[in-house]
């Protein structure tokens, strides 16, 4: 990896000391500017210096890369309430990390495998064919069969709890005193269990052996290739989304890759209580035979079932309209409303948590929805929850996080869809929710 990437506590905490003070003298620049200004230029002037504050992280993240890189993208699933500029700039790190030269390849899998790669495959690329998390992926011969290497970034596990340490840092200056502390710790979580590649191993075979759909391809497993560092898998064979695109496929087409990963999305949901959480395009592989592959099992979110049972109870109240009091009361069990007097929950409901029904249940309601006339359904979500968030700051960190996470992931299938301008049909995911809910209820 390339030498003037800071792996050392010492090496990347300067890094991080100079970009807090750079964030704390751009902070005493707008400071002064307001102070000399007219008042109607106070917003543009607040708008400024979040911006130049969020490309100073950018340059940090950028210095910093591996697991920072990571981070940003954690940071922007789990704290929506940071300002738009903020997420904007974080989005474009995710690329940042260089890849790792042929020489360190070598060494890695020697270290992992006991042997180089030439000893283990008949064929080897050196050059990575694309990304993945925390690492990069190379293509290989192995046993006369394509084989796909993932190979984790050297060092990147021991920076985590340094680049956290930073992250807190900010992101409790720009939270505007809500307690990020358990939000902090999910994001941890999901680091320590990204660096790990047995557990993405765990994740790929519970989905090779409990996922059912015909048209879905999961790759093989090959733990002979694999290692805490090292992931091998059977390589998938096709189209990225972006040639997908590219190649002006039919309005059929497009129909049915996306209903492949509607109907996935809520098969995983209700029948595994665990859903692929890493709405990516470059996850999902358009093969021939009309199938899609599905790789990358590093951000699985498993679903506690009492939690999911709440849900489903009060997404079909939603679609089936029932009564507000009912809804304020389902609302409340899963703790996105506080239990008190009737008025005070409904009034909450109202204004904070009524906007959010929109985001799921418009597309559920009829037996078809049509993403591509609805093409800023997905933008109107996120800033839905944006909105909220900022509405109630003093009561977000109180908000059921899974419920937010798996409406978010779903937001970001559906921003998919948009993109293949894709017609849906929701029936198959209303059956799902209903037969749940007999289980549950029976």
């Amino acid at each position: 990896m390339d030498k003037s990437i800071p792996l050392s506590t010492i090496a990347r905490g300067k890094v991080i000391g100079k970009t807090l003070i750079k964030i704390g003298a751009n902070h005493t620049k707008g400071s002064i500017r307001k102070m000399l200004a007219s008042n109607h230029t106070h917003q543009s002037i607040h708008e400024q210096t979040h911006e130049d504050t969020a490309k100073i992280i950018i340059e940090a993240l950028g210095e910093l890369k591996g697991v920072s890189v990571k981070i940003a993208q954690q940071v922007m699933l789990a704290l929506p309430f940071l300002p738009q500029s903020y997420q904007g700039e974080i989005s474009k790190s995710f690329n940042a990390i260089p890849p790792i030269n042929r020489a360190l390849i070598r060494k890695i899998v020697k270290q992992e495998l006991e042997r180089y790669p030439e000893e283990v495959f008949e064929r080897f690329e050196s050059t990575p064919f694309g990304s993945a998390s925390l690492g990069q992926v190379h293509k290989g011969e192995y046993w006369g069969k394509t084989v796909a290497l993932k190979v984790q970034y050297p060092g990147i596990a021991t920076t985590i709890t340094t680049d956290m340490g930073m992250v807190k840092f900010m992101l409790q200056r720009f939270a505007k005193g809500q307690n990020v502390d358990h939000l902090i710790e999910e994001i941890n979580q999901r680091l320590f269990e990204e660096v790990d590649y047995t557990y993405e191993a765990k994740n790929l075979m519970f989905f090779k052996n409990n996922l059912v759909h015909p048209n879905i391809v999961i790759p093989e497993f090959y733990p002979e290739l694999s290692t805490s560092k090292l992931l091998g898998c059977s390589y998938v064979q096709g189209q990225t989304f972006g040639e997908f695109l590219q190649s002006n496929p039919t309005q059929e087409e497009r129909n049915h890759y996306a209903q492949i990963l509607f109907d996935t999305f809520f098969i995983s949901l209700y029948r595994l209580k665990a859903i692929h959480a890493d709405p990516n395009p470059g996850n999902f592989i358009f093969m021939e035979n009309a199938q899609l592959g599905l790789i990358d099992f590093g951000c699985i979110k498993y679903v506690d079932e009492t939690f999911l049972v709440r849900y489903n109870a009060l997404h079909l109240s939603l679609i089936d309209g029932v009564e507000e009091d009912t809804i304020v009361r389902q609302y409340a069990e899963l703790k996105m409303i506080d239990f008190g007097d009737v008025e005070t929950m409904r009034n909450f409901y109202r204004e904070i948590i009524q906007p959010l029904d929109s985001i799921y249940i418009g597309v559920l309601r009829g037996e078809r929805y049509d993403f591509g006339t609805s093409y800023s359904f997905s933008k109107k979500g996120f800033e839905t929850i944006l909105e909220v968030q900022k509405k109630q700051t003093h009561s977000v960190h109180k908000f059921n996080q899974e419920y937010l996470f798996l409406n978010r992931t779903l937001l970001g299938y559906y921003t998919i869809f948009e993109q293949l301008g894709a017609q849906i049909d929701t029936r198959s995911a209303k059956t799902l929710m209903r037969a749940f809910q007999g289980e549950n209820h029976g």
